[in-house]
């Protein structure tokens, strides 16, 4: 019986489509292995330059060390990977959805190496920002009907899945294609027995109405925590990168989030060193994140795709100059991020325990900000509710730390 480890590069997507891919291989007689294996199976990105470079020096790695390389994924979508690794087995990621289909894989069963389990809702994307490759690898917007979407939630609930995180491509678009809707999916999952609790990935700004606000607010197992991708505080680059929104647009659609929910932490994207991008206007985007008060922001230097609309763009910033900009949004959303933990604590909240660092349990509270807890008891898996006393810095990153369970 073969032996297949996989490899998955990039987002969520990617990592619930390896587990599909795993449960399909898996059906085919192929065995999963994480330490001895004869294939490495590779699912790639390339969403930057920088990702795409890694990749593929992964994959040559994969190769010279003699093992069978099977590669899928969107690195396979942009290029013709069959002539720059004859050696390798390409997979187009529809032919292997198209087969798991034909065997009556519907979804997946269990998340591999992971406590809480991604479901993806939405694949493709048609915003088309100007710098961005995705709409280009992952085609249209296609959602996956609700009675499937629900199914596979209660299958992973089955398997002791407590969390679950819904993703997608443009996981705001969910139903645009088929006219079912996103605030209907998140009720139907509210009501799932046995589920502890569910939260958005990433979603842009304008799919976020006072109806989802609404209907959110009324979920009991809706973890107040969202992902909202700024990119810039500039209104002039964000009309450069085609993002349908101003800065206050932005910032007045958060004060409604932040009305609607009395405790909820907002995490971002930021993107620096974009073709044009002034010192005035970064300076916009430090002043933004300062404003907005994320709980972390992901910050991105500029990467340039020949196939994308920015690519013609005048005013090219160097990588120096780059740089610095994304050591000093680190340095400033560091500091608001150590604020923000502060406030939290002294409130009660809801872990769910994954792992353990050092002498202490280690979890995630319904906000998405990470908790340490002092125990003896075995909690591993468990959702335990805890008050933080303070918080503690390790290998710099800041918790916040508990030293008891509550009843």
């Amino acid at each position: 019986m073969a032996r297949i480890k996989f490899f998955t590069f990039g987002c969520k997507a990617n990592q619930y489509d390896t587990q599909v891919f795993i449960e399909l291989f898996s059906r085919f007689g192929y065995k999963y292995s994480e330490y001895e294996y004869d294939i490495a199976f590779i699912n790639t990105c390339c969403v930057t330059k920088k990702a795409e470079k890694e990749v593929k020096k992964f994959i040559k790695r994969m190769i010279a060390s003699r093992k069978d390389v099977w590669i899928t994924g969107c690195l396979v979508e942009k290029d013709n990977l069959s002539i720059l690794f004859p050696e390798a087995r390409i997979f187009p990621r529809q032919a292997l959805y198209k087969q798991a289909k034909s065997v009556d894989i519907i979804g997946i069963s269990r998340f591999q190496g992971h406590t809480r389990a991604f479901v993806k809702i939405v694949d493709g994307c048609e915003n088309f920002c100007s710098y961005c490759i995705v709409p280009y690898v992952r085609g249209k917007i296609s959602s996956r009907p609700i009675v499937d979407i629900i199914t596979e939630i209660k299958m992973l609930v089955e398997n002791s899945y407590k969390e679950i995180v819904l993703t997608g491509i443009d996981l705001g678009a969910f139903g645009k294609d088929t006219g079912e809707s996103i605030g209907d999916l998140i009720k139907e999952i509210n009501s799932i027995a046995g589920l502890h609790r569910f939260r958005l990935s990433s979603i842009e700004v304008f799919y976020i109405t006072d109806e989802i606000l609404g209907i959110l607010g009324e979920c009991n197992k809706f973890c107040p925590s969202f992902h909202i991708p700024l990119q810039s505080g500039s209104d002039r680059i964000l009309k450069l990168m085609k993002r349908p929104y101003s800065f206050n647009d932005y910032r007045a659609r958060l004060e409604k989030i932040r009305d609607f929910f009395n405790e909820v932490t907002i995490t971002t994207d930021v993107m620096v060193g974009f073709p044009g991008e002034t010192e005035s206007d970064f300076e916009k985007t430090i002043e933004a994140i300062s404003e907005c008060r994320f709980l972390k922001v992901h910050v991105f230097p500029f990467s340039q795709h020949k196939e994308t609309q920015s690519a013609s763009l005048p005013g090219k910033i160097s990588e120096c100059i780059k740089k610095e900009r994304v050591r000093k949004i680190i340095h400033v959303a560091d500091i608001i991020s150590k604020e923000m933990k502060k406030e939290f604590i002294g409130r009660r909240c809801s872990v769910l325990i994954e792992d353990k660092l050092e002498n202490f349990w280690l979890g995630y509270s319904q906000h998405y900000i990470p908790v340490l807890i002092d125990s003896s008891e075995n909690i591993n898996g468990y959702v335990v509710d805890v008050v933080p006393e303070k918080i503690i810095e390790k290998e710099n990153v800041v918790y916040l730390l508990a030293r008891s369970i509550l009843p």
